[in-house]
């Protein structure tokens, strides 16, 4: 029962990262799925990096390895975090605000 928990709390979280990544430009449907790759891909490595770093002071702190369902739900918070504020700044790019 515990393994089936983690693994829809996994699914949901990358659900949400998927959707918090989305790139939406009116009325251009494909520039929109386009931009959306293009940012996925320029920002996972930042995600990635941050991951990397908060996993590594953890394990020194605990002095073990994190299991890697573990890690992984860090990188999508990480993410999801990232996402929401640079989904903020294109939001108000795009209505001119900025």
């Amino acid at each position: 029962m515990q393994k089936i928990q983690e693994h829809i709390t996994l699914a949901i979280l990358g659900i949400v990262y998927l959707l918090a990544s989305v790139r939406y430009f009116p009325g251009r449907a494909m520039h929109s799925i386009v931009e959306t790759l293009i940012h996925i891909l320029s920002v996972a490595p930042i995600n990635l990096g941050a991951t990397l770093v908060i996993v590594a002071v953890l394990q020194r702190l605990v002095k073990e390895r994190l299991p890697f369902s573990r890690s992984l739900r860090f990188f999508l918070v990480i993410a999801i975090s990232l996402e929401f504020i640079l989904g903020l700044a294109h939001y108000f790019e795009i209505n001119g605000a900025v």
